[in-house]
This record gives structure tokens, C-alpha cells and sequence, in this order.
């Protein structure tokens, strides 16, 4: 497990695209039409590179899995962010990128205010190993280091549950985030903040 470098931005964004073509939070954003995969690695492109300007770009030791998981409060806006956020809305119809602007300023509004770690993607190819258990202990190694809660949002119910195995709770609900599907708001405390209360 490694902080991802520019050079693994293209791996990282292949693992994305590869494994998030059947998420529906992915779908209700890009949409049905189109060439889906070509709008699914744009979006992984600028993923990668929100993460990544604000240090939480991560892949795994066998180059099989990708997590992108930051602070709250980074800050790292430049150029190329602001260029792979607008290829990739041009790529998306326009209604796509209206709801998808709806979208995000709901889950912004019931998003947990206090500082927390951020966790937006995490894919392990189908060949990935021990990918998905490497990442999963780092960030909460993190989280547990920087006394610092980390938060993501599934549209996922088997993702849900196996969240919920590994501590987190979730502390809203929508029930129909886009497309009549259910989004869970999950977070994860650190232990030592768990144990206090």
C-alpha cells in the first residue's frame, strides 16, 4: 500500500473504470447511453486527481486496488482538477449534469459537518488478492492516527452490510438518491473515540 504517484494515475483509473461499471451511484450520474465506459474512466480520471492533489490517492502493493480517501478540510484545487471535472461533465447530457449538481448539493447538505476523512472510492480487481483487506487497514490505521472519523456514502446494500461489519453505522438515509435507489451516509469513528463513549 502506497501513496499513489503521478505514474499511477492511469493503473489506478483502469481498476475505477474496471471495477465500478455496475455501481449505481455511478450509473445515475453518467447514465445509460453513450460510450459508459469511456464516461466511467473520466470520472475516474478526476477522482483520482481531486484525491491525489490533496494526498489521498492510494494503490495497492500488487497494483490491484485503488483507494481515494482525503481529509475534509485539504485543499488542492489546480488546473488539471478543474480540466478533468469539465471533460467530464461535457461528456454526460446535460439533464445528466443538472441532476447530478442536485445531487451533490444534497449529500453536501447531510454530509457530516465535522472534520473526517473522506472515503470516495475503493476498488480491488477481480484478481486483486489481498488488495481490498491492505487498503481497508491502512485508512483505518489513518483514521485511527489522526483521531479522525471516516465518512462515505453506498448505494450498495451488500457494501452496506459488510460496512456495518467492519464499524461503520449509518447516520442518514435517502431513499431515493436518483433512479428509485436507496443511499446510505456511513461513517466510521475512530476506536479510541469509540471506547470514550
Amino acid at each position: 500500500m502506497t501513496l499513489a504517484s503521478t505514474e499511477d494515475k492511469e493503473e489506478a483509473v483502469r481498476i475505477i473504470t474496471n471495477t465500478f461499471e455496475q455501481n449505481p451511484s455511478v450509473n445515475i450520474v453518467i447514465g445509460p447511453g453513450g460510450n459508459r465506459r469511456k464516461k466511467i474512466s473520466r470520472l475516474g480520471n478526476y477522482a483520482f486527481i481531486k484525491a491525489f492533489n490533496r494526498a489521498g490517492a492510494f494503490i495497492s502493493s500488487n497494483r490491484r486496488g485503488a483507494a481515494l480517501c482525503f481529509d475534509s478540510d485539504a485543499k488542492g484545487t489546480n488546473f488539471a482538477e478543474f480540466w478533468a471535472e469539465l471533460r467530464f461533465a461535457f461528456s454526460i447530457p446535460p439533464k445528466k449534469v443538472f441532476q447530478t449538481l442536485k445531487r451533490e448539493s444534497y449529500i453536501k447538505k447531510h454530509r457530516f459537518k465535522g472534520k473526517h476523512l473522506y472515503f470516495w472510492f475503493l476498488g480491488v480487481e477481480k484478481d486483486g488478492g489481498q488488495a481490498v483487506f491492505e487498503l481497508k487497514e491502512y485508512l483505518f490505521e489513518l483514521s485511527e492516527r489522526k483521531q479522525l472519523p471516516i465518512l462515505l456514502e453506498t448505494s450498495v446494500e451488500r457494501n452496506r452490510t459488510v460496512y456495518e461489519r467492519y464499524g461503520f453505522e449509518v447516520y442518514h438515509t435517502w431513499n431515493d438518491s436518483g433512479d428509485g435507489k436507496t443511499l446510505w451516509f456511513m461513517m466510521r469513528k475512530p476506536m479510541e473515540v469509540m471506547e470514550e463513549v
